[in-house]
């Protein structure tokens, strides 16, 4: 045997191992997105459906608004506000399931995985730049319902909003690397 096979067959139980633990840790997130994206949805339900009238007001940043407790109606329009930019969020982790069963299979450095990485990411900054704009229109809404002499505009840009534009962009351009990165294989593969 060659001193190359002799180091290929040493080191194929270690790739094994790692292989193993890449599936099953991307079987465990790709679980864990879809848990998320249900609880999300339903904890935001429940929010809108339960929340008080004062805790409504001062998340949307109207501390200084007093209302009657909102009816359905209000209550269903600030709901679907709201999923605004989860929805976005939703369907990023929708995007990122994909691509963890993708990596589950084996299937690291591949088009279609680095599409779900790329589309991961455009959800997160979707979700990301409507966060604000969902924000300012609770506050029109929520101000509207005190009447209109309280009516307020408050638009507010956190840092979680800016973080996750960061991790999004990173996440972004990880996944054009990986897209480069697979063109350069081809490329060298027609050369073999």
């Amino acid at each position: 045997m060659t001193e190359a096979a002799l180091a290929d067959e040493t080191a194929r139980p270690a790739r094994s191992r790692r292989q193993q633990r890449i599936r099953s840790l991307s079987l465990f997130m790709a679980t864990l997105c879809s848990c998320t994206a249900v609880l999300l949805a339903a904890a935001m339900l429940f929010y809108w459906l339960t929340t008080p009238a004062g805790g409504l007001l001062a998340a949307a940043g109207l501390g200084g608004v007093a209302m009657d407790e909102p009816g359905y109606g209000l209550r269903i329009a600030g709901f679907l506000i709201s999923m605004l930019p989860l929805g976005a969020l939703i369907t990023g982790l929708i995007f990122a399931r994909r691509c963890f069963d993708a990596f589950a299979r084996g299937e690291v450095f591949s088009g279609e995985t680095v599409g779900w990485l790329r589309a991961f990411s455009v959800a997160v900054i979707t979700s990301a730049i409507l966060k604000p704009i969902a924000g300012a229109l609770l506050s029109l809404l929520l101000s509207w319902g005190a009447g209109a002499a309280h009516m307020s505009l408050v638009l507010s840009i956190g840092s979680d909003t800016l973080l996750a534009l960061i991790f999004a962009g990173t996440v972004a351009v990880m996944a054009w690397v990986m897209s480069e990165a697979i063109a350069i294989a081809d490329e060298n593969a027609q050369f073999v």
